[in-house]
C-alpha cells in the first residue's frame, strides 16, 4: 500500500471513529460539548494509532521530517477551532462544528506538507 493511500485511509478511519464517538458522547453524556470533544479525538487517535501498527507499510517508505510536529500542531488547532466554534455557537449542531474544524485542520495539514516538500527540494 503506498504512503498517501495508507495515510488517506487512516485519517478517514479516524474522522469517521472521531464524529461517530462525539455524536454518541453527546446524545448519552451530560459531560458537555468539550469534554466529548476530547474524549472522541482521544478515541480517534487511539483507533489510527492501533490500525498504524496492523496496516501493512511498504517497505521503502522513508520518514517525513517535520511530519510529527505538524501533526501535533493540527490536533491542537482542530481543538481549539471546535471549542471556539461551540462556545460562539452553542445552538449549532456539534458534528457541524467537528466538520469544519477537520477541514480547517486538514487545509492546514496539506500546506504544512506542501512547505515541507518544497524547503526539502
Amino acid at each position: 500500500m503506498t504512503r498517501r493511500a495508507r495515510f488517506a485511509l487512516l485519517l478517514a478511519l479516524m474522522i469517521l471513529v472521531d464524529a461517530i464517538s462525539l455524536r454518541m458522547l453527546t446524545t448519552m453524556t451530560e459531560a458537555g460539548t468539550l469534554v466529548d470533544r476530547l474524549l472522541s479525538l482521544g478515541a480517534g487517535l487511539v483507533v489510527a494509532s492501533i490500525l498504524h501498527r496492523v496496516i501493512p507499510a511498504a517497505g521503502n517508505q522513508a520518514r517525513q521530517p517535520g511530519f510529527w510536529p505538524l501533526a501535533v500542531i493540527g490536533l491542537v488547532l482542530n481543538y481549539g477551532i471546535f471549542a471556539a466554534l461551540a462556545s460562539r455557537a452553542p445552538q449549532v449542531q456539534p458534528l457541524v462544528h467537528l466538520g469544519f474544524s477537520w477541514v480547517s485542520t486538514l487545509f492546514f495539514g496539506g500546506f504544512g506538507l506542501y512547505r515541507i516538500r518544497r524547503w526539502r527540494s
